[in-house]
């Protein structure tokens, strides 16, 4: 039987976040999965949950937890109360809050629950998630053993056209629309300072160079946020990378939030199928 344990660990800016981990009592022999969200994501999101179980029965641990500066408070919640820390969340950011959690890993969860396997640690990345996932496995010094991305665009920040930012800059603040929520969430100039000084560094076709640790790519052909164009380029650089599309999927692979089926949606079981042979 699963058990879900929570934490409240501390990432980029000294700034709290929460965290869940998802294990067997009776041992996780394959190793422990961390989760990563995307842009507007968090880890209690539509099925995220029933994914974490999936990996559960089939031998995992799995870590899910909200970036630092994501917008979401400490508690388990669907709405975005903390604006102002997503106003100035970067990628930058984004790979402290990761690095935060494989220490916990190793440092802490390994000595408090010594049935979670921290020998294997793995990452997955969801759309800017997976951007986050990929710049961590490049840059940093990690113990990971696999990465897999879901959708994830080869350079988040694309759409961020002249008009954008000249409207950005005049302004020094620009928003983007939550679907979901209707909220308008506040991007501060801060954001495109980072993104300017960190311009190679955050480029995939530069990182991934570097990168040496086995990478899956994973795209549904019916995404319209992440197009199939985003899916050949990370192809094209992430020479070594295995790739998967699955015909159909859409960004979410079928998943919406609140998720009330009682299984996992169609696209979403082919996704973590091939997630799960890759990690084995």
């Amino acid at each position: 039987m699963g058990v879900n344990k929570k934490h409240i660990l501390q990432g980029a800016q000294n700034q709290e976040f929460a965290l869940d981990i998802s294990y067997s009592e009776q041992g996780n022999p394959k190793g422990t999965i961390i989760f990563c969200h995307g842009f507007k994501g968090f880890k209690d999101w539509g099925c995220w949950q029933m994914i974490a179980d999936y990996f559960v029965n089939n031998g995992f641990a799995f870590v899910k937890f909200n970036f630092s500066h994501n917008g979401m408070g400490l508690e388990d919640a669907s709405d975005f109360t903390a604006l102002e820390k997503f106003s100035i969340n970067t990628l930058g950011k984004e790979m402290e809050d990761i690095a935060s959690v494989e220490h916990f890993l190793l440092n802490e969860l390994r000595l408090e629950i010594p049935v979670i396997n921290t020998q294997n640690i793995f990452l997955i990345g969801h759309s800017k998630g997976g951007v986050a996932a990929l710049l961590y496995c490049s840059h940093k010094q990690t113990t990971i053993k696999k990465v897999v991305t879901w959708a994830s665009p080869f350079d988040f920040h694309r759409s961020w056209n002249a008009k954008f930012v000249a409207q950005w800059r005049a302004a020094g603040v620009q928003y983007i629309k939550n679907a979901r929520t209707n909220q308008m969430m506040p991007l501060k100039i801060e954001i495109l300072e980072d993104l300017e000084s960190n311009k190679a560094y955050y480029d995939l076709s530069l990182a991934s160079k570097k990168m040496t640790i086995p990478y899956l790519i994973l795209q549904g052909t019916n995404d319209a946020a992440v197009k199939m164009e985003e899916f050949n380029l990370l192809k094209k650089h992430f020479t070594k990378a295995k790739h998967q599309i699955i015909d159909g999927a859409n960004h979410v692979f079928g998943g919406s939030h609140p998720y009330v089926g009682d299984a996992l949606p169609e696209h979403t079981q082919e996704l973590v199928d091939y997630t799960k042979n890759f990690l084995l």
